[in-house]
């Protein structure tokens, strides 16, 4: 939530909509099965607690990778602002 605060909004857009189409249909297919069984293989707790948990931090990763993209993008246009307003005062 706090990168919402310094990312754009257009950026907080695509990060939600780019989450559920990378992570629907390969979550449910491939990596939910690795996972769960990773989890039973590690044997410390319920696997299907364990294997939610880790499905759910692959689904926010892409969210988080595009609103890390959307800091840097913020970070540079506000440099190129400046700089090409210094360029403009000759």
């Amino acid at each position: 939530l706090l990168m919402f605060k310094y990312s754009s909004p257009t950026f907080i857009a695509i990060a939600f909509d780019s989450a559920g189409v990378a992570t629907g249909p390969m979550i449910v297919t491939f990596v939910s099965a690795i996972i769960i069984g990773m989890a039973s293989e590690l044997g410390k707790g319920e696997p299907l607690i364990e294997g939610f948990g880790m499905i759910a931090l692959v689904a926010l990763t892409p969210i988080l990778a595009v609103l890390t993209l959307g800091l840097l993008y913020g970070e540079r246009s506000q440099k190129s602002d400046g700089i090409q307003a210094n360029n403009n005062d000759y």
